[in-house]
């Protein structure tokens, strides 16, 4: 039993149980109901256990004795962490280490009093009710990254040809339209491409034109 040890961590501080209690008491009550079943009667109906719990008495001494196992520390500054812990809503890790019961549990202190006895100067007397801690608080999940896609490179759209915007001549005294052509193109043969453009203003009669008329150049 030389390596038997008990331990609470409260806070991130490991306090050591020096004086190991007579009885540790443990506990996992069933939450199974009975009900009664029309021609059957009363019957159980199985349900998950309830949460363990644990309680022990004891006494941190002022001094290391013969009896003590693993480090003796100042009473006052042991029950001020556990009180620290239960007022504070903070759990606790207990741990037995030693045996082949050996458990590492995170639990809640219950309920948790000490006392001072006459005649014994220093040492503080407790009793402790510890109850199976489980974690609800919503866990937040963090999904992978997506990796981005590299962006497509748009080829640089070709501008076009400009378009050649047609001109326009105004009709003058004494002009026909080969000498317009002539005028234009460097070729009075090529008349026909301005009657064509402009046989709407024109008429049927490509020789017969009027100063004013305002013909496109194609």
């Amino acid at each position: 039993m030389s390596n038997y040890r008990m331990t609470l961590i409260v806070g991130g501080r490991e306090i050591n149980i020096p004086v190991l209690p007579a009885k540790l008491n443990v506990s996992s009550p069933g939450k199974n109901e009975r009900v009664t079943v029309l021609d059957l009667g009363e019957v159980l109906l199985l349900r998950k256990k309830g949460l363990r719990i644990l309680s022990w008495e004891s006494f941190f001494p002022a001094d290391s004795a013969p009896y003590t196992t693993g480090q003796v520390r100042d009473p006052i500054s042991i029950i001020q962490a556990i009180q620290k812990a239960r007022d504070s809503k903070t759990p606790v890790r207990f741990l037995i280490t030693g045996t082949d019961l050996d458990c590492n549990i995170r639990m809640g202190i219950e309920s948790f009093e000490y006392e001072e006895r006459s005649g014994e100067l220093g040492d503080l007397y407790y009793t402790i009710k510890l109850y199976e801690w489980k974690d609800i608080s919503p866990k937040k999940i963090v999904l992978p990254k997506k990796k981005k896609k590299p962006a497509k490179t748009k080829e640089p759209v070709r501008a076009g040809k400009p378009e050649k915007k047609s001109k326009t001549y105004t009709v003058k005294k004494g002009d026909c339209l080969w000498n317009i052509a002539k005028k234009f193109y460097g070729k009075g043969s090529d008349y026909t491409k301005i009657y064509n453009a402009n046989k709407g203003t024109i008429g049927k009669n490509p020789n017969l034109i009027y100063p004013g008329q305002v013909f496109t150049i194609p």
